[in-house]
């Protein structure tokens, strides 16, 4: 029996700098994010409006992103709305603080090429495109301009009453922001007339929970 011996012959590259993988990736999407947010800053100069996209981020980190896109020159936004209860302490109102109407993403606006968009993947704390690089779900400048505009009239409060009640199981749309007209599936029931609740969204196949204002829903 004849044994072959596998045998490499070469030398290792990029093995002279000091820079590590991670570094030299985030060069190349900081690179593609500047020339994406140029692009994108052109083309609201000549009149043209670019579509707009949702990324999925940490929960909890939305306002850190849209700082981070910020200082890279991309436009972004995070619609705040009041958090509630307000707390109570020792005969003392403490108003409850400002949050993301919708938890866990961020409004993107910038030209819809995959290289850009993927580029948008290597900012700290996201996690993803919604809808992917390749076919995301857009949004038009005026869906987010009346998204941001019901959230800043306090629409999306929690302590503002809704004339609504919710059971788990029913199926609802929702109304404004990234998922705007999408179909849900109630999964945390409300009858409180206020607050939050937890939806899921059939998307790429699959059923993402989604927690929402109850304001933000209509039964179907």
């Amino acid at each position: 029996m004849i044994m072959q011996r596998s045998t490499f012959t070469g030398s290792p590259i990029a093995l002279q700098g000091t820079d590590r993988f991670a570094d030299r990736m985030r060069r190349i999407s900081d690179g593609l994010l500047d020339e994406g947010a140029l692009l994108t800053a052109n083309l609201r100069i000549s009149g043209g409006k670019a579509p707009w996209f949702a990324l999925r981020v940490w929960t909890g980190r939305e306002k850190t992103v849209e700082k981070s896109l910020d200082s890279m020159g991309v436009r972004s936004l995070v619609p705040m709305r009041r958090k509630g209860p307000d707390l109570r302490r020792r005969g003392r109102v403490i108003e409850g603080q400002m949050m993301p109407v919708i938890h866990g993403y961020v409004l993107v606006q910038m030209m819809a090429l995959s290289e850009y968009l993927a580029g948008l993947l290597g900012v700290e704390h996201v996690i993803d495109v919604l809808g992917g690089c390749e076919r995301p779900m857009r949004l038009s400048d005026k869906e987010v301009s009346r998204f941001n505009g019901l959230a800043s009239k306090g629409n999306f409060d929690w302590e503002r009453p809704v004339h609504l009640v919710v059971r788990a199981g029913e199926p609802v749309r929702i109304t404004a922001g990234p998922f705007c007209d999408r179909k849900a599936i109630v999964v945390t029931p409300s009858k409180k007339g206020r607050g939050d609740v937890v939806v899921a969204i059939d998307l790429m196949g699959g059923e993402v929970p989604v927690t929402v204002p109850l304001a933000l829903l209509k039964k179907l």
